[in-house]
């Protein structure tokens, strides 16, 4: 009878366990593009919140999943069994968490009291879980309290990182740090800032002004900035290669027209809206897909 027992038992232990490795194997690695984040445009398409805590983000070749539960982020690794790596983040909770798109990379910022100094603090770090122990953590030295990250926009070419920190609502500052973990507050023509983005290659600085219905751009080696947008109300959509994507919205603040444009080029409108879409709606791949339905048509044209 007791060895009957014993048998039962190894033998439910065993399924257990093979059913915890079918669940790492068919679940918690499976492939899900729904968690594949490429950038800041499409992290804001797919619904993702300034505090995503309980998701799960892919890197670009799905080889490491980061799941961000209350303060830790634990990184793990595709068929690999066992303990995943973990981010103490010492009692902050994260507000932006990203991948980049081109290599095993984690960005992400924190935000909060921490443990062991009381103090409030907002941070922007980076982690390579194939080199664990080069983890990067940049403070930002003047954030006030209640402040976090919520939006950054980075040029892997050049490897500078802007930010978006929010001090209170409807009211942003933008920061930059670069190679040399230089981070100072870059001065902006706006507080109530909607999309930012800079060029993969260039130190070239994107935002829209949402007050006023301006986009301006920001150059990072001589800190020269202008306008850029048509005159009208619009938004800055995003970025793809020199490519700039703009919407001009009415008086509700709807979406009537779509533009791409170069700078010291111009803009050329690529969509007109009959009915007025909300902004949220549009990304860059709806940018991108619009831009090619036109250069189609004007080649069908000729």
């Amino acid at each position: 009878m007791n060895t009957k027992r014993v048998l039962l038992a190894f033998v439910v232990g065993i399924a257990v366990q093979a059913g915890v490795y079918l669940y790492l194997d068919r679940v918690l690695f499976a492939p899900a593009s729904d968690f594949q984040i490429a950038g800041t445009n499409q992290q804001e398409a797919l619904g993702f919140g300034v505090e995503p805590n309980g998701q799960s983000y892919y890197s670009f070749d799905k080889r490491f999943m980061a799941t961000i539960v209350d303060d830790q982020v634990s990184i793990y690794e595709a068929g690999k069994k066992g303990e995943p790596q973990r981010i103490n983040l010492h009692g902050k909770k994260v507000s932006f968490f990203e991948w980049l798109p081109d290599r095993n990379l984690a960005i992400f910022a924190t935000y909060g009291y921490d443990n062991e100094t009381g103090n409030y603090e907002v941070h922007i770090a980076q982690y390579d879980p194939v080199y664990p122990e080069r983890e990067l953590d940049t403070p930002i030295e003047d954030a006030p309290e209640d402040s976090k990250i919520v939006d950054v926009a980075y040029s892997t070419a050049t490897n500078v990182v802007y930010m978006k920190l929010e001090v209170a609502p409807e009211r942003y500052r933008i920061y930059r740090t670069d190679a040399n973990y230089d981070t100072r507050r870059i001065h902006v023509q706006a507080e109530n800032i909607g999309r930012i983005a800079v060029f993969y290659d260039e130190d070239i600085f994107f935002y829209d002004n949402l007050r006023t219905g301006v986009v301006y751009m920001f150059e990072g080696a001589t800190s020269s900035w202008r306008e850029i947008s048509p005159v009208g109300n619009y938004r800055l959509v995003g970025i793809d290669g020199q490519d700039i994507y703009v919407a001009e919205l009415n008086r509700d603040d709807k979406v009537i027209a779509a533009y791409r444009g170069r700078l010291r080029q111009g803009f050329t409108k690529i969509a007109t809206y009959k009915t007025p879409e909300d902004f949220s709606k549009l990304t860059l791949n709806s940018m991108l897909e619009a831009s090619d339905k036109m250069e189609s048509a004007g080649d069908t044209n000729k």
